[in-house]
């Protein structure tokens, strides 16, 4: 293990500390990975960071998984209470960040077996609604997560956070709408589009066959280029026209799991 780093000027610290910023992760093409359970995920993932900086008095504590990162050749630097708290996340972290490679988000990495499950997203601006819907996916052990035209950065570190590790454990593309829709068809893949408009409700849906399920963001929706498609309503009874984009993902990613598994096998 290297020696701790106590000075908030070394060059390493300054930078880690400036990959709060979205301008310098593009750049360098790195991102922030906040926590002990994210990193204690992205390891066991095969998703190994280049570096994670450990409060020095908390190394006990994580010595299992800085073990486990030692024994993938990751390096391990400790810091002093001062330096984590400068590039450490929230009010209480728990000693443990890291720093790694962002990922390519390619359409052609994806996975694509005959039972693709996919979900869709369009056009989401806010990173804890990406993590929400990760956790989700991640839940429904959908194959892959398909991110067209986002708005926010997919590797903010609050994205990582909310997704509580779910971001290493489910296949995540970002592209287009039109070339998700290419990328799809192509695949001949199944596209259910949720809109409060649809035509038949979710439940009518045959979703065993292979399924991307569209979201849009709840401001706006999902654009008319997707209303092509098969659309489908979730049936709401109150005054209010929509739901959370994650909590529709999540109602309509279950409908797909009970239809899959517990009418399989019936």
């Amino acid at each position: 293990m290297n020696q701790t780093i106590t000075s908030l000027q070394n060059p390493k610290i300054k930078n880690v500390a400036k990959l709060r910023q979205r301008k310098h992760r593009d750049r360098q093409q790195l991102f922030l990975i906040d926590g002990a359970r994210e990193v204690h995920m992205a390891l066991n993932s095969g998703f190994l960071p280049e570096t994670i900086f450990v409060w020095d008095t908390h190394i006990a504590r994580h010595a299992e998984l800085l073990a486990l990162a030692q024994s993938h050749s990751v390096r391990v630097q400790p810091v002093n209470e001062s330096v984590f708290r400068r590039i450490g996340y929230g009010d209480n972290p728990d000693g443990i960040l890291a720093v790694a490679q962002q990922p390519s988000f390619s359409l052609d990495s994806l996975p694509c077996p005959p039972d693709a499950l996919f979900l869709v997203a369009e056009g989401l601006e806010k990173p804890g609604n990406i993590g929400a819907i990760l956790r989700s996916a991640d839940a429904a052990g959908v194959t892959g997560l398909i991110l067209c035209d986002c708005v926010t950065d997919i590797c903010n570190p609050n994205t990582v956070r909310a997704s509580r590790g779910a971001f290493f454990t489910v296949p995540i593309a970002a592209a287009s709408a039109a070339d998700a829709l290419r990328w799809l068809h192509a695949a001949n893949i199944q596209i259910v589009a949720a809109s409060p408009a649809g035509t038949i409700f979710h439940f009518e849906v045959d979703f065993r066959p292979p399924t991307a399920i569209a979201v849009g963001a709840e401001h706006s929706g999902l654009t008319e280029r997707w209303f092509s498609e098969t659309t489908a309503k979730i049936p709401m009874f109150g005054q209010v026209d929509s739901l959370n984009v994650a909590q529709s993902a999540s109602v309509l990613l279950f409908e797909a799991v009970r239809q899959r598994f517990v009418i399989h096998d019936a």
